[in-house]
């Protein structure tokens, strides 16, 4: 692990904490709840995940494959989805649209960048495509048990209630597919980065 990758990771893990315990503190009520309820979003899931395993990459530690591949793959769904289906119905101002802005580009964009730039790739990695899969199934099957306690369901098309149980399983297949399509593109991305590095000039 290079240096330069270290403090990248570092400045990362820094952005996705601060963006998080900020919304935190912005939000009405204690902050404390403010922040426990971030969590019904898989955006903060992927956002804390991804400032948890950068901070352990720059404390020095090794990330292992699969876990960054399947950290990688998550935020580029998340950057994809919000930008595709979610933005154009939100308008955050204020210090909301900084944070918006980390959660869904910044953190994103970054962390792709940074697993891109390791460029180490074999025809083994693609083995990892199914853990892809790991983060969205339990956070789907979160999302599902929540609202059924609570009435609130954090993703329109994870909405039971509106959407009935047959469009909620068609919604869920496709997004189970559609993490795998992304999962397989994130490889792609890396094997061809890898040939550009490896190449000859």
């Amino acid at each position: 692990m290079t240096k330069l990758e270290r403090l990248a990771a570092g400045a990362i893990a820094t952005t996705a904490i601060g963006a998080i315990a900020l919304q935190s503190m912005i939000n009405e009520g204690s902050a404390l709840i403010a922040f426990a309820m971030l969590f019904r979003f898989f955006t903060i899931w992927s956002n804390f995940a991804a400032g948890l395993a950068m901070g352990w990459v720059a404390l020095g530690r090794r990330l292992p494959d699969h876990v960054s591949f399947a950290l990688t793959s998550a935020l580029a769904v998340v950057a994809l989805v919000y930008h595709a289906l979610l933005a154009p119905d939100h308008h955050p101002v204020g210090l909301d649209w900084w944070t918006n802005l980390a959660f869904h580009t910044v953190v994103p964009a970054s962390t792709i960048s940074w697993w891109l730039m390791k460029a180490r790739f074999d025809t083994h990695a693609w083995s990892a495509l199914p853990f892809a899969m790991v983060a969205p199934v339990i956070y789907t099957c979160f999302a599902l048990v929540y609202g059924a306690a609570s009435g609130f369901y954090p993703y329109f098309f994870l909405d039971r209630s509106e959407l009935g149980w047959p469009q909620l399983l068609l919604n869920i297949a496709g997004l189970s597919l559609f993490f795998l399509l992304i999962g397989a593109v994130m490889m792609g991305l890396r094997a061809l980065a890898a040939r550009l590095v490896t190449s000859p000039a």
